[in-house]
């Protein structure tokens, strides 16, 4: 009769044995892998390269942060030529004071904004998501560090819509400005000081409004790509949470079928035994 130990022993002895050969052809089809994608690299084309390398770059993310760089500097040109021309119209220098600062500021901070956007895009976008977001934990902190973005990104949508129908007031009363058709104004209907215009001034105030009435359609034009470049962004961080999603749903199912083979090759071990 045959010791079972030796048998026990024999049959462990066969498991490491046909562990280590998988093992090494593993390791033989990763060598083989690598070589042909070496072989392939050195034997691409450059347009093949150009293509690899525009496929690294988030061009959704990219796209609207162009868009809002060219919405703020519109924006920033325009209000500040803008509003010292109305000073100059109106005869009031001390109209709306504080804009220069606010200007300053919110191009400022919209700038460092979006390209905060560009950066969270950047690294959410597929391939660089699952180089860097590659595990179950860094994939969920980086769903929350998109949500936040989705939040932030549609309360300055908002606010930009609301901006581009503050920026419409003045370009609706220049255009009514310049429609009537009479002989003099007074200021004071318009919001403005007590003044009244006629004549040569009114016809020196006329030339000057539509000279304003240029900016301040780049103003309300530059307003415009702003929100639109909000939207944009809104859509870019929409499709990386999703692929986020599927990317961490994919890894647990993986991890399921794992274990579940794992149990199975156990259980037919087991049943050897």
């Amino acid at each position: 009769m045959e010791d079972p130990l030796n048998n026990n022993s024999y049959g462990s002895n066969n498991m490491v044995l046909i562990s280590r050969c998988q093992c090494n052809m593993t390791q033989m089809r990763t060598n083989i892998h690598s070589r042909a994608l070496r072989r392939q690299a050195r034997n691409e084309s450059f347009g093949n390269r150009v293509l690899h390398c525009l496929s690294q770059v988030p061009c959704a993310s990219l796209i609207a942060w162009i868009i809002l760089l060219v919405g703020l500097g519109g924006l920033t040109g325009g209000l500040l030529i803008g509003i010292q021309k109305t000073r100059d119209l109106v005869d009031s220098q001390h109209l709306l004071w504080f804009l220069e600062y606010a200007v300053a500021g919110v191009v400022a901070g919209m700038f460092v904004f979006g390209t905060l956007l560009l950066c969270i895009g950047h690294i959410s976008t597929d391939p660089t998501s699952r180089h860097i977001f590659h595990t179950t934990k860094r994939n969920l902190c980086a769903q929350g560090l998109n949500i936040t973005m989705l939040i932030f990104s549609y309360m300055f949508g908002i606010a930009w819509v609301l901006m581009t129908a503050i920026f419409g007031i003045p370009l609706y009363l220049l255009i009514n400005i310049l429609m009537i058709q009479v002989n003099e104004i007074n200021l004071v209907n318009y919001g403005l000081h007590d003044k009244s215009l006629a004549g040569s001034d009114f016809d020196n105030f006329r030339m000057e409004a539509y000279r304003l009435l240029v900016i301040y359609i780049t103003i309300f034009v530059s307003s415009i790509l702003i929100t639109v470049s909000m939207i944009h962004f809104l859509i870019v961080i929409s499709s990386n949470l999703t692929h986020l999603k599927d990317t961490r749903l994919a890894t647990l199912n993986a991890y399921a079928d794992h274990t579940e083979m794992q149990n199975s090759k156990h259980s037919v071990v087991d049943t050897t035994m």
